[in-house]
């Protein structure tokens, strides 16, 4: 590719009914991830992951932080920019005990809406199976 496509990084945040610890299962581990977010999770090593949906896309990522009940941060092998990461991160308020799944991630300049509208429905997902 010669047009080199400017990339932008998004922050999406959603409220879940859920404690972290349940919420964290969800994104540490491949069935988790699975039931999900990706429709076929391989692990090839316990950092290579391989994520693959049934429309034929698929996303080699390294897993590079991950912190018990708290988040978890994918390396995007295969992506366009040297720094791209997704990350699954759980916040909760330290008052209210509410909890907060935020995502970040890296889309292709002008395809913020879309990317946000394919994790709505993601995380609409996630949230039928935890009841949240």
């Amino acid at each position: 590719m010669s047009n080199k496509q400017a990339r932008t990084k998004i922050e999406l945040e959603y409220p879940l009914r859920s404690s972290p610890s349940i919420l964290y299962q969800y994104f540490s581990s491949p069935s988790g991830l699975q039931s999900w977010f990706a429709d076929h999770v391989a692990v090839k090593s316990s950092t290579d992951y391989l994520f693959r949906w049934d429309d034929g896309t698929e996303t080699k990522a390294v897993l590079q932080k991950n912190v018990q009940n708290k988040y978890v941060r994918f390396q995007i092998v295969n992506a366009p920019g040297v720094d791209e990461f997704l990350e699954f991160r759980i916040q909760q308020d330290d008052i209210t005990g509410d909890v907060d799944l935020l995502i970040t991630e890296f889309v292709d300049e002008g395809e913020e809406d879309m990317a946000a509208s394919i994790w709505d429905s993601a995380v609409e997902n996630l949230r039928q199976i935890i009841g949240g």
